[in-house]
């Protein structure tokens, strides 16, 4: 059977959402956790093709570590960006957290030169916790954007995502999913009321 996870839909338009986004929902009522072990935060590596292949086969025969500890990254992730997606700022402490992050991912860091230039990166040697400090840098990268206005949260299920509308106003993480959904229901209401 397939994991859930290695086929998650990646709705968050950024590497650091997608990885806010391993839940099935942001309400506690329909909340279901994806990463509960390490297997499934190797699927969703490979699902999101963090590594090429041969990076993948050497980081995934590396000794686990503490699933528990993704799991708390990633919801200081969240925070952080669910806070601003709701207030349209950050709030110190959230960004005090994730400086704290920042501050062990930046010793396995360098500057990369890249076909768009300068950008920071993480050193080549396979490392459990790699996949970490790559969404760390992602997330650094967004809060330093321009795009970080664009980050909502969906109406309907929670997700995080980058509004790339040209107008700023989706409300939805996928309109095929939580768009129709909440579409339909504003009908139902509509209907119900005449």
């Amino acid at each position: 059977m397939e994991n859930p996870i290695a086929t998650l839909a990646l709705d968050g338009g950024w590497l650091c959402l997608d990885f806010i986004n391993t839940v099935s929902a942001r309400t506690p009522e329909v909340a279901a956790e994806y990463l509960n072990t390490w297997d499934d935060l190797r699927a969703w590596v490979r699902h999101v093709g963090l590594f090429s292949e041969n990076e993948w086969q050497r980081w995934q025969a590396l000794p686990e570590s503490n699933i528990e500890e993704v799991r708390a990254f990633r919801e200081a992730l969240y925070v952080l960006f669910e806070h601003l997606s709701r207030k349209g700022s950050l709030h110190p402490k959230h960004l005090d957290a994730f400086n704290g992050f920042l501050h062990e991912v930046y010793p396995h860091t360098q500057l990369c030169l890249t076909d768009d230039g300068l950008r920071r990166g993480v050193t080549e040697a396979p490392h459990p916790e790699k996949p970490l400090w790559l969404i760390a840098l992602s997330a650094e990268a967004l809060l330093l954007s321009d795009r970080l206005t664009r980050v909502k949260s969906c109406g309907n299920c929670g997700w995080l995502f980058l509004d790339t509308s040209k107008n700023g106003t989706r409300r939805w993480c996928n309109m095929q999913t939580c768009g129709s959904q909440m579409k339909a229901k504003a009908y139902y209401h509509r209907k119900k009321a005449q």
